[in-house]
């Protein structure tokens, strides 16, 4: 079981104005829903590679129209139908971290992305539209330059430590004792050197369980509850310390993570940017791709991401210090979507998906962190993994 295992407020004036002059007011004009889904495509600079708009949010989810094949892109939009739009969009509908069977819009209500206090059944007039619109792209091209400069910054050394939580969703018919594990995780690495990293799990209705393991290039030492070290070799494993080799794979997913900004705030009494990030991958030959790039496409045993798993979807908001550029903290929610009737050796996975949600605190970032293989690991018995039909 363990091979399955693995988150404006708006203020108005209304001021009394007399009927004569409340008759001279013009008619608003409303923006059409075709208006703001292409506003909101050219503010992210979205390569539509070849689609039109009405085939974009088909083939995204974004709109579903009246399910008759009309997608009522002439129709004005309102304000249930943009924090709809905006919950599918961004993935956040997808993610759906209540597991509630409500309405999609929540999500967009709860994110902040349409003010509160405003009547959901209103139809949006083109200026309020783009005062949302405006909201969203907010210096944007501030967070772009900022993802930039972080990509290309070196973070050879630190520690991290966090408390995960991971949620699991079974197949129907499927009866295990739990559905969540909670998870802290401290780990130390020096990409020169290896990755040290000690995980508690508490499993409901089973305990506790320690796991501390060493990556050192291509070889995983695990440490069992008897104190015995074993290993096992991942050809390719020594690539995800390969920082010039992660580098060039930086923009594999420039078009499945969308950025806003948040503001700044403080942490631990250092001045921080706060930057919203959503993930949407659907196509995940994408993760084949990196998988393989890396060089570990054997670590399926012949099998591929693209078999086993229908999408992933996140939604990560970065703390970056802003002095060095460098993230502080990360809080994080991501899901992952199999494939119904997908098998690994031969066995049909369980699950119909997982999340993983937490946060990340980064210290000692490029400080003298040292990993060495302790004496006691050097006399490790190996482990090889079984056949997979």
């Amino acid at each position: 079981m363990k091979k399955f295992v693995s988150i404006f407020l708006s203020v108005m004036l209304v001021a009394a104005i007399p009927v004569f002059g409340l008759a001279a007011q013009p008619s608003p004009s409303y923006m059409t829903r075709q208006e703001f889904v292409n506003d909101l495509v050219k503010g992210y600079g979205i390569d539509l590679s070849g689609q039109d708009i009405s085939q974009y949010v088909k083939s995204n989810h974004i709109l579903e129209g009246d399910g008759k094949g009309n997608l009522m892109l002439s129709d004005p939009i309102t304000y249930q139908q943009v924090a709809t739009l905006l919950s599918r969009f961004y993935g956040l509908s997808m993610i759906d971290a209540h597991q509630i069977e409500g309405p999609e819009y929540v999500y967009a209500l709860e994110e902040g992305l349409i003010p509160q206090d405003v009547s959901l059944n209103d139809k949006v007039t083109e200026d309020e539209g783009q005062q949302l619109l405006s909201n969203i792209f907010d210096n944007y091209d501030k967070v772009k330059d900022m993802i930039d400069s972080s990509k290309n910054s070196t973070m050879k050394s630190g520690s991290i430590s966090g408390n995960m939580k991971i949620a699991i969703g079974f197949n129907n018919g499927v009866a295990l004792p739990f559905d969540t594990v909670s998870t802290q995780v401290y780990a130390d690495f020096n990409l020169d050197q290896g990755i040290h990293e000690s995980i508690s799990m508490t499993i409901p209705n089973e305990g506790s369980m320690d796991v501390e393991e060493y990556m050192m290039g291509d070889k995983v030492y695990v440490k069992s509850p008897d104190g015995q070290w074993s290993y096992m070799t991942v050809p390719g494993m020594s690539n995800i310390m390969n920082l010039e080799k992660l580098q060039q794979q930086n923009n594999l997913f420039s078009k499945d993570v969308l950025y806003r900004y948040a503001g700044t705030s403080y942490l631990n009494g250092k001045a921080v940017d706060v930057v919203y990030a959503y993930t949407k991958i659907t196509d995940m030959s994408k993760i084949d791709d990196l998988v393989n790039a890396l060089g570990l496409g054997n670590i399926l045993n012949g099998m591929k991401y693209s078999d086993l798993v229908d999408g992933a979807y996140g939604r990560s908001v970065y703390y970056i210090d802003a002095t060095t550029n460098q993230v502080s903290k990360l809080d994080m929610i991501v899901k992952i979507v199999y494939k119904q009737g997908a098998k690994i050796g031969g066995v049909e996975i369980p699950l119909k998906w997982e999340m993983v949600s937490g946060s990340i605190v980064y210290s000692n970032i490029n400080g003298n962190v040292n990993v060495v293989l302790p004496d006691d690991a050097k006399n490790a018995k190996e482990l090889t993994a079984p056949a997979q039909n």
